[in-house]
């Protein structure tokens, strides 16, 4: 029995750490993305920036040799996310991309050496071209003897220890993607045909991406003999249309470049990529796999679009190249972009800034904006939106609108937001299908949902809306029992809340069929933080937005709430800040306004510094202003930036 006792003791030992893990503990996984390998590399200068030099992938192999990172294969990741042999401990995926002759000549004797297995990743189109033709890379012409050869990739994939994926046929590039002349990502742009004036269809999309996923797969297969399982997305980018005919064509794994730790097992097809650049060194490399604890921050500018438009094209460039320059010279990293226009400023979508099918076109200028913001100043770029403040083309029935019991009896709301109602089925698909041209015909980054999200305490009493309550348990005879009565009108309150919650995240939704990665935040208005009890007032409670948005952006605006005076604005500020827990503020973004409204002129520019310094002072890290006047350099950028830059913040990176 002893002997026994003994046996049990030691293979529990041996298989608990294994039984835990099938039992659901994720284990980490880094994947990560390098290019070319070349001799001549020239430091982090390089005119390529994803050459690695072969002296510094050595370092970093022996690096992970010497640390006990253990690179993994794709069988290994499957076994994994199948719910199999589990991975190792501080598992590693080494991909390299674009199909350079350097992974037959450095890089792959280094895998034979080390025993390291990777994935290879090849655009398929760049292989077909012969000895004497020169390859279109980018903007740029390249000899073919730069690419692999078929040979040699059957050779490496025969090793057993490279797998080879697709990277496309031809979608490596970029194509005109607005009629200013934009470039964007081939695979996930819609192509605009500069003589013909348009966009291509869905049709013609789906048919080229379709054909040229398939073209890059059966050219893999007839000369390895076996067709890719896993497709690397050219720059990172892709949607679920994209997803759908890869998956179609039997490949089940898609890499990103989302630069984040993927957690195994885990029924997930993505695998996220940290893109290795700059030429790392030993150091730097360390830095990328090791924990970093160190806090994000955000700081924001949020701007009107409307400031741009101009109806004289080259007036509206330069109104374009100034807020660029501001924006890259007040070294901030976010910014709210609006996509609706607003000439009258009453915080209603008259028009929008990009195709589609429900409201006017103002000008096809959001995508335009948001890139040049992008490229230009690297900036992440929120699109900001209404959800219900649409003024549909023609005459819009009177039930399909927002409705209040503020005169006693149930009539169309007269707010200054003039909302469609939201529990309107007419309304929710046209709002899901403006959401879905917005992300159709944009590259952006995130959404930021407008203060119109809001129902106050006498709305929302539309015919649609009482059908919806009645639905989900509300039982009255009258719209006004949901007032008089308190137990009615709690629950009343929180039926609205959550419903805004919920259509927000639909939306959300949407735009992430699309544009996969967007991060979403949320105006809330500062009463329902000061005072939980005024979550009636505005259907908002900040529970919900911590838990439903990746960031909520509170409206810190003291003036706008009456405090006037600097002082009292700084004591007003003072105490927000004081009312939220601290573990709260990683994930609230403070608005400051540069405005007094109820008098029309600019807040000084001194004074809002001074607000956004007591801000971090009080261990606020993410912080902004709206809006920002970049035609009258309101507010001023000298005395604006020290307050706000990342230029010389500890955690800027």
């Amino acid at each position: 029995m002893r002997q026994l006792h003994r046996i049990l003791l030691l293979l529990t030992a041996t298989l608990l750490p294994h039984l835990a893990l099938a039992a659901g503990q994720a284990t980490d996984l880094i994947a990560l993305c390098y290019h070319d390998v070349r001799e001549d590399v020239r430091g982090d200068m390089d005119e390529d920036e994803f050459a690695v030099s072969t002296a510094h992938l050595i370092q970093h192999f022996q690096w992970l040799k010497d640390n006990n990172y253990q690179p993994v294969s794709l069988d290994q990741i499957e076994a994994a996310r199948s719910g199999g042999q589990p991975l190792p401990e501080r598992a590693v995926l080494l991909t390299f991309d674009d199909g350079y002759a350097s992974f037959y000549q450095r890089i792959f004797p280094l895998l034979k050496l080390y025993n390291y297995p990777a994935v290879f990743a090849l655009v398929t189109h760049w292989l077909e071209y012969n000895s004497s033709q020169a390859v279109p890379y980018g903007n740029a012409l390249r000899r073919r003897d730069e690419f692999l050869h078929w040979n040699q990739i059957k050779e490496m994939q025969a090793s057993g220890l490279v797998e080879i994926a697709s990277h496309s046929n031809n979608s490596h590039q970029g194509i005109l993607a607005n009629p200013q002349g934009n470039s964007q990502a081939a695979l996930v742009t819609r192509q605009f045909f500069a003589d013909a004036n348009r966009y291509e269809t869905e049709q013609q999309y789906q048919a080229r991406i379709t054909q040229d996923l398939t073209r890059s797969v059966e050219l893999i297969e007839q000369h390895t003999g076996k067709r890719p399982r896993a497709m690397v997305w050219p720059y990172g980018s892709y949607n679920q249309q994209t997803e759908q005919v890869a998956k179609s064509l039997g490949m089940d794994y898609f890499f990103t470049l989302n630069g984040r730790v993927n957690k195994y097992p885990a029924q997930q097809n993505d695998v996220n990529r940290i893109l290795i650049a700059r030429n790392p060194t030993l150091q730097d490399f360390k830095n990328i796999l090791l924990p970093d604890n160190q806090p994000e921050t955000k700081r924001l500018v949020h701007v009107d679009i409307d400031y741009v438009y101009d109806e004289n094209p080259e007036q509206q460039s330069r109104n374009l190249d100034q807020l660029v320059e501001r924006i890259y010279r007040l070294k901030v990293n976010t910014v709210y972009l609006q996509a609706f226009a607003d000439p009258d400023g009453d915080g209603n979508a008259d028009a929008l800034y990009f195709p589609n099918r429900h409201l006017p076109m103002r000008a096809d200028l959001f995508n335009r904006v948001a890139w040049q913001l992008r490229t230009r100043a690297n900036v992440t770029v929120y699109a900001w939106m209404p959800v219900s403040a649409f003024k549909p083309r023609g005459t819009t029935a009177p039930e399909r609108w927002v409705w209040s019991l503020a005169s006693g009896t149930p009539a169309p709301s007269d707010n200054s937001y003039q909302r469609l109602s939201i529990f309107h089925p007419e309304n929710r698909q046209m709002i899901k299908e403006i959401y879905h041209d917005l992300a159709l015909y944009s590259d952006f980054g995130g959404l930021l949902f407008h203060d119109d999200a809001l129902l106050t305490d006498f709305e929302d009493v539309s015919p649609s809306a009482l059908t919806a309550y009645r639905k989900n348990g509300l039982l009255f005879t009258n719209p006004q029992q949901l007032r008089d009565d308190p137990s009615l009108r709690q629950q009343w309150t929180r039926l609205k809340s959550q419903a805004l919650v919920e259509f927000t995240q639909e939306l959300a939704g949407e735009v992430r069929n699309l544009r996969p990665l967007i991060k979403t935040a949320r105006n809330i208005y500062a009463l329902p933080i000061l005072n939980p009890n005024s979550e009636q007032w505005f259907a908002q409670n900040l529970e919900d937005f911590l838990a439903a948005y990746d960031y909520t952006a509170v409206m810190a605006m003291p003036y706008m709430e009456g405090e006037t005076k600097p002082g009292k604005a700084k004591k007003w500020l003072r105490k927000l800040v004081k009312t939220l827990p601290p573990e709260q503020l990683s994930k609230l973004v403070f608005e400051l306004q540069s405005v007094d409204w109820h008098k029309q002129q600019p807040i000084p520019a001194k004074e809002l510094a001074a607000q956004m310094k007591l801000l971090a002072r009080h261990g606020v890290t993410h912080f902004g202003y709206y809006p920002d006047n970049f035609i009258q350099n309101q507010p001023a950028l000298t005395d604006i930036k020290a307050a706000l830059s990342l230029e010389d913040y500890l955690y800027a990176k």
